[in-house]
C-alpha cells in the first residue's frame, strides 16, 4: 500500500500541473503505466518426473499479487507492452514436495507435522498484446493476452534447517482491464484475469527439497490499482 501511494502523490501532482483533456482516454502514441495490488486464487499442483505415472499432489491456495505493467499505444484500437508481477502464496510443503533430507522426512512422516507457512513467490516478465474495444474521453476498456518467462521459489524452516525449492518456466495469461480518467493522465483501473504457469526444477543444483518435481499453478487474479497515461 505504501508503493500505491507514493505512485498515487506522483502522477496526481503530475496531472495537477498539465490539466488539459484529450478527446480520447487511449490514443496511437499513448504510453501508459499501471501499477495494482491484488489477490490470486489458484490450483497448487506438483509432479515428481522421477516416479512413472505420478499421480500428483494437488491443491487450492489463495495469494497476493503486485505487479506493474506499461503499454505503447500501436494504433487507436492496438497497444502492446510489458508487465512484470510476482504472486506471493503460503503452502504446506509436506503435501507437495519431497524433503531430502532423509531424518527430516523421516520425522515428518512418523509425526505428521506439516513443513507450514513455506513462502511462494511466482515471477513473470510477459509481453503483452492489447485491443482497446471501448474508449471515451474517460473511459478505456481492453482485452489483453500475455505470454513470458516465469519463475518459482519456495523457501522455508523446518526445526531450525532451512529448506528451499526453485524452477524455472514460462507463463500464459488473457483478461480484461478497466480504466477510468478523473484528470488527463491519471486514473484508477481494474483488471481479471486468467493464466496458467509450469515450472521445472531438471538444471537447478540447489534444491533441498522437490528434486526433480514440475510445478504448475493456474487460476485467477483479480487486481485494483493506479494507471497514469504520458505522451498523448
Amino acid at each position: 500500500m505504501t508503493k500505491l501511494f507514493l505512485f498515487s502523490a506522483l502522477v496526481f501532482s503530475m496531472s495537477v500541473i498539465n490539466n488539459g483533456l484529450y478527446a480520447q482516454s487511449f490514443n496511437k502514441g499513448s504510453l501508459l503505466i499501471s501499477i495494482s495490488e491484488g489477490s490470486s486464487h489458484v490450483s497448487y499442483n506438483t509432479i515428481n518426473t522421477t516416479i512413472a505415472n505420478d499421480g500428483g499432489n494437488h491443491g487450492n491456495v489463495g495469494g497476493d499479487r503486485d505487479p506493474i505493467s506499461i503499454e505503447y499505444g500501436l494504433s487507436k484500437h492496438w497497444g502492446i507492452g510489458i508487465n512484470s508481477g510476482a504472486d506471493i502464496y503460503k503452502i504446506n510443503a509436506f503435501n507437495y514436495y519431497t524433503i531430502n533430507n532423509a531424518d527430516v522426512r523421516m520425522q515428518t512422516l512418523n509425526t505428521r507435522a506439516p513443513l507450514n507457512d513455506f513462502k511462494v513467490i511466482t515471477s513473470e516478465l510477459t509481453v503483452d498484446a492489447y485491443y482497446h474495444y471501448f474508449v471515451t474521453k474517460h473511459t478505456d476498456l481492453s482485452l489483453f493476452t500475455s505470454i513470458g518467462p516465469a519463475s518459482i521459489s519456495v523457501k522455508g524452516n523446518y526445526q531450525d534447517q532451512a529448506y528451499q525449492y526453485t524452477a524455472s518456466g514460462a507463463i500464459v495469461r488473457a483478461g480484461a482491464k478497466a480504466r477510468y480518467y478523473i484528470t488527463k493522465r491519471f486514473g484508477f483501473m481494474a483488471m481479471l484475469s486468467t493464466f496458467r504457469a509450469g515450472y521445472i526444477s531438471k538444471d537447478i543444483k540447489d534444491n533441498t527439497m522437490g528434486i526433480k518435481t514440475s510445478t504448475s499453478v493456474y487460476g485467477n487474479a483479480l487486481e485494483f490499482g493506479l494507471c497514469y497515461r504520458l505522451l498523448k
